[in-house]
């Protein structure tokens, strides 16, 4: 007669309660070993006991032999594969590749060292067998070390993130952007480039003057007082000074028009002969002389008073572009 199952125990579940907290410390102290062999290894190939090949020769076990494999190894497998995950698993696993780092470094010098030894004591069989059982290592290492960085690279590994390229058309940071309002290049203070007339002003005639600003060059060509280029009663083409600039009086209609009681300003009135706008005005004389003197002629002095008053013709149909000869006395 069989006696009935027994209920499992709850040994295994206190068991593992209890190594739970020295997962991560046996961890720790399988690197720690692992070091200390590498350390040791070092030292016996720096200073040897006998000839530098044997020197390599035995140094080999060190660097590639059962506990630099198995140890690194084991500790990331107690981190990681055991639920729950020890706190440092990210540590441990970064210090067994490291130590994998430092073993495959001295391993493969280790190896060539020991080998070219070999074959300059002509012992070639024993180099072949020697390069044969190492390359064997090499593979089991090369294993392990491969599954540590699979762990790491999975769980730890963090890229950088990459910069984003420029969208077309936006400005990359670090260009200030071009303001508004200011002037294009060449021009100070935003005025219009010289040579072409301004709006509103017929060709070849000076626009109405206003109060000078610092900085700005006077205007370049100034009738003599005494004798104007056009009629002071009837000034052309310009607006009341009261009006705004570039406007003609509300009164009249737009601009060009002339004054109500007279024609279009672009036709010519029908008495009298065409305006200078409408025939081609002769070249203008240089600064300061008169139109009708010659360069090299000298100017007499003028003995009218240059303030007279030149009265109004009574006469409507009086030519208002006559010239008036600055030689010719006042009347």
């Amino acid at each position: 007669m069989t006696s009935p199952a027994e209920p499992a125990s709850s040994d295994a579940t206190q068991a593992r309660q209890l190594t739970k907290p020295l997962r991560e410390l046996a961890a720790l102290a399988l690197l720690g070993a692992n070091a200390v062999f590498l350390f040791v290894g070092l030292l016996r190939l720096i200073a040897p006991d006998g000839s530098v090949t044997d020197g390599a020769g035995g140094a080999f076990g060190a660097f590639i032999g059962v506990e630099a494999v198995a140890l690194p190894l084991l500790a990331v497998l107690l981190a990681t594969h055991i639920s729950p995950v020890v706190p440092k698993a990210k540590l441990i696993t970064q210090v067994a590749l490291g130590e994998y780092a430092v073993s495959a470094l001295f391993g493969t010098l280790t190896m060539l060292i020991w080998t070219v030894g070999r074959l300059a004591e002509a012992e070639v069989l024993d180099a072949l067998l020697g390069v044969l059982s190492r390359f064997a290592w090499m593979v089991i290492f090369a294993v392990a070390a491969w599954v540590v960085y699979t762990i790491w690279r999975a769980h730890y590994y963090v890229p950088r993130p990459k910069p984003q390229p420029g969208v077309y058309g936006q400005p990359q940071p670090g260009w200030p952007q071009q303001q508004g309002g200011w002037p294009a290049p060449g021009q100070p203070g935003g005025q219009p480039a010289g040579g072409w007339p301004t709006p509103g002003q017929p060709g070849g005639y000076p626009p109405a003057q206003f109060p000078g600003q610092y900085g700005q060059p006077s205007p370049p060509f100034q009738a003599p007082q005494s004798a104007p280029p056009h009629p002071q009663s009837a000034p052309p083409f310009q607006a009341p000074q009261s009006a705004p600039p570039f406007q003609a009086p509300q009164s009249a209609p737009p601009f060009p028009a002339g004054p109500q009681s007279a024609p279009p300003a672009n036709p010519a009135p029908q008495s009298a002969p065409p305006s200078p706008a409408a025939s081609p005005s002769p070249a203008a004389p240089p600064f300061g002389q008169p139109p009708s003197a010659d360069p090299t002629q000298a100017i007499p002095r003028q003995s009218a008073d240059p303030t007279e008053v030149i009265s109004r013709p009574t006469d409507p149909d009086h030519d208002r572009t006559q010239h008036i000869n600055p030689t010719d006395p006042p009347r």
